[in-house]
């Protein structure tokens, strides 16, 4: 994954740590930093009333995480084992420097960060990924077709990167500003329908909510319209590298939670879109909601008739 490494250009120190600031606009001060030994660093500090408890802190794996008290404030460090792993760990502080920007209270920023660690945990104590499944890797595509083709164009990479909450355990896929979108895939050779996951994904407490259904076809390798997964990250990350450093970062965190790493696996197949609809879901929409299924079912999956649809199709209405 092209990536810029934030540790290339500081300097090993001869003792202690050597840092360079993330963000002055951020309400904690938070470094890139390197150790004696040349390891990776990320530190973040807040007042030491916001220190956490240290029985809070998860072990990740492949990660130290200690406090640091000061006289006049606290730190928390994070070090990174073997440096080759760099971007994950990049992607892993450039999280936690997202959750957190927008809380000017020290104690809130801080427990916005314990509870990404948490998070991570989870992600880091996997085994080795996977390779994503064919839905899964459609699924994929619909969301970055949907970010590019459609949000980009009217809001730019900076907003339209932002509004991606798939990847973060959202119940919808991208939240723009009051509107809620989920996106779905459909083979073009398969009986028209889209899957639903849960009972909350087609239920918001947004104003508005859409679901956007892309119809993807498989095509020749050598077909000049058509993209695999690998091919479609990487234009985006060309894109992105015209943009400043933070989106493209967020980009890279955001991608590789979803699971994906650039691997072989993904240069085919190749597709094409022939088809983006949009749906305004809201009432005689077909749909499961947790308000009317019967008392006791909390979890249900099901298929959704795109003819069923139809009736709803709707531009969504941004401005």
């Amino acid at each position: 994954m092209m990536s810029n490494n934030p540790w290339e250009d500081i300097a090993t120190p001869d003792s202690e740590y050597s840092v360079r600031l993330i963000s002055d606009k951020h309400p904690l001060k938070l470094f890139w930093g390197k150790d004696v030994h040349g390891g990776y660093l990320f530190i973040a500090q807040f007042s030491s009333e916001a220190a956490p408890d240290k029985k809070s802190l998860p072990e990740l794996a492949g990660i130290r995480i200690a406090m640091a008290p000061a006289p006049d404030c606290c730190r928390l460090v994070l070090l990174l084992n073997e440096v080759q792993n760099w971007e994950i760990f990049k992607a892993l502080c450039v999280d936690l420097t997202h959750a957190s920007e927008s809380y000017a209270n020290h104690s809130e920023a801080v427990n916005v960060i314990v509870g990404r660690l948490r998070r991570w945990h989870e992600f880091l104590k996997r085994e080795k990924q996977h390779a994503l499944s064919e839905e899964e890797v459609k699924g994929l595509i619909g969301e970055l077709l949907f970010m590019r083709e459609t949000l980009v164009p009217k809001f730019g990479w900076a907003d339209a990167v932002s509004f991606w909450k798939g990847p973060l355990g959202a119940p919808q896929d991208f939240t723009v500003h009051d509107i809620a979108v989920e996106i779905k895939v459909q083979s073009g050779s398969a009986k028209p329908y889209v899957h639903i996951s849960s009972l909350e994904q087609l239920e918001t407490q947004l104003p508005s909510l859409y679901l956007v259904v892309n119809t993807l076809a498989t095509t020749n390798p050598d077909d000049k319209s058509g993209f695999t997964l690998n091919s479609l990250v990487r234009e985006i990350q060309t894109e992105l590298y015209r943009s400043d450093d933070f989106t493209r970062d967020l980009f890279e965190s955001l991608v590789l939670q979803t699971g994906y790493e650039p691997i072989e696996h993904y240069d085919s197949p190749s597709f094409r879109c022939i088809v983006s609809r949009s749906f305004a879901v809201g009432e005689g929409f077909p749909r499961l909601m947790v308000a009317n299924v019967p008392s006791g079912i909390t979890k249900a999956t099901y298929q959704i008739s795109l003819d069923a649809c139809m009736p709803f199709e709707s531009e969504i209405a941004f401005d």
